[in-house]
């Protein structure tokens, strides 16, 4: 098989899951690219793909780094970009956030430059929820309303969701959860006409904190329970820890006599 050919079917492999099989194709086709610098970017960057899925981190961050390498003899600034953000997510990930910053402003300055609207919006929200984690609240807030305001300019309704649910938390952390909560519910809807579950799981997820945050524990138990039902109609991780959270509340409900 050629490496085109080796290429295609590690990434048929990658997209139905299957990781290791993905691994194998993408170094076969390593070993037999013959100098071609759009391959090589491709399958380094594949292989950072599968390395970081699989926990990889070390591995997966020397693959990027060494696509970060081809693209700027290149000059193609739009995937180097994406590639410093992938480096970025794989240090916030391990919890090095200023290693996660550093690489996520170098991708910043060129995403802005290439116009690449899309993965900036997300890239304003990765940069936001680090900001939070960093206690930076300001940062924080000032990331998320440019991610609104391009999703609004662009009009994608996926990423104006997004955008939004990362201003609601921005805005909690800034106290005004009455705006958080509004910010929240209007990301859900936007969720909910696209049929994204995960995104409207999320969001209520995000609301019980809030409503819980004002007392207001049956509103929590509403949207906490169907977080739950989300959880379960695909046994996500977090299942068990949302149910156990929903029995406290409802025992707290119980508790103060409604």
């Amino acid at each position: 098989m050629s490496a085109n050919d080796l290429l295609n079917s590690g990434n048929a492999a990658f997209s139905r899951g299957d990781y290791a099989g993905a691994l194998v194709f993408y170094r076969r086709a390593l070993e037999e690219v013959r100098g071609d610098p759009d391959l090589l970017v491709d399958l380094y960057g594949n292989l950072g793909n599968v390395y970081g899925v699989t926990g990889q981190t070390d591995a997966a961050i020397k693959c990027y780094k060494a696509a970060v390498d081809l693209l700027r003899r290149k000059e193609d600034y739009g995937k180097l970009g994406m590639t410093f953000v992938n480096i970025g997510n794989l240090y916030a990930d391990r919890g090095d956030a200023p290693q996660a910053i550093q690489f996520y402003k170098q991708g910043l300055v060129l995403l802005e430059r290439e116009e690449r609207n899309e993965d900036l919006i997300t890239l304003y929200g990765n940069l936001s929820l680090l900001s939070l984690q960093r206690s930076d609240k300001d940062a924080a807030l000032d990331y998320a309303e440019k991610g609104v305001s391009l999703a609004k300019r662009i009009r994608n309704p996926s990423r104006l969701a997004d955008a939004l649910h990362r201003l609601a938390k921005a805005k909690q952390a800034k106290g005004t959860r009455w705006e958080a909560l509004r910010l929240s519910e209007s990301a859900y809807v936007i969720y909910a006409s696209l049929k994204d579950e995960m995104g409207c799981a999320a969001t209520l997820y995000h609301q019980a904190g809030l409503f819980e945050e004002e007392g207001r524990i049956e509103a929590a138990i509403r949207a906490l329970a169907q977080v739950v039902a989300i959880d379960e109609k695909y046994n996500l991780p977090k299942l068990g820890e949302n149910r156990a959270r929903l029995r406290r509340l409802e025992e707290k409900l119980k508790g103060s006599g409604h």
